[in-house]
């Protein structure tokens, strides 16, 4: 009976963790539970769903900078799990990860999905932190600044009337 009520109390939670990153270092993180559950566990807890997530990037945190709830989908009729969706964006330079989910107490999955097309699945052992999950090499920063960027812009609009004023210009220094 003991060995069916730990599986049952795993059953419950249903946690699955999926990171998926895009080349300019933005992320997509989808932390799934079962409704019941996480809204029960959620109860005993202030703030948010952001506050017991944790991103640890090269010694500092980053935070989502937006997190949205999905409730499970019709089609999830034998096994309905909610999501919460956070999105944000890791420094283009990122060479190291730890992850910490806070509201668990059993083992899970986090799967990464790289922008270069890895995948890597770590089983995080509930309430701890995972190991160090390398995501260097996978984000481009961008190659031109806005700064640069509108001022080509500004450059490109202006440079027709810059030829059209030396054109003009020209032509009255022409002896007829």
């Amino acid at each position: 009976m003991l060995v069916a009520a730990q599986a049952q109390a795993h059953d419950l939670e249903r946690t699955q963790v999926l990171l998926a990153f895009a080349r300019d270092g933005s992320f997509v993180l989808d932390v799934a539970n079962d409704p019941s559950w996480l809204k029960l566990r959620l109860e005993s807890f202030p703030g948010s769903f952001a506050d017991r997530v944790v991103l640890w990037v090269d010694g500092h945190e980053v935070r989502p900078t937006s997190v949205e709830y999905l409730p499970p989908a019709e089609t999830d009729a034998v096994a309905p799990v909610g999501r919460h969706r956070l999105r944000g964006r890791f420094p283009a330079d990122a060479h190291t990860l730890r992850w910490y989910y806070g509201l668990v107490i059993d083992p899970y999955p986090l799967t990464v999905r790289r922008a270069d097309g890895r995948v890597l699945v770590e089983e995080i052992s509930g309430d701890a932190w995972s190991p160090t999950i390398d995501v260097s090499g996978q984000f481009q920063g961008t190659r031109v600044s806005g700064t640069a960027a509108g001022s080509i812009a500004a450059a490109l609009l202006l440079l027709p009337a810059a030829i059209r004023i030396a054109t003009k210009t020209r032509r009255h220094e022409e002896p007829k």
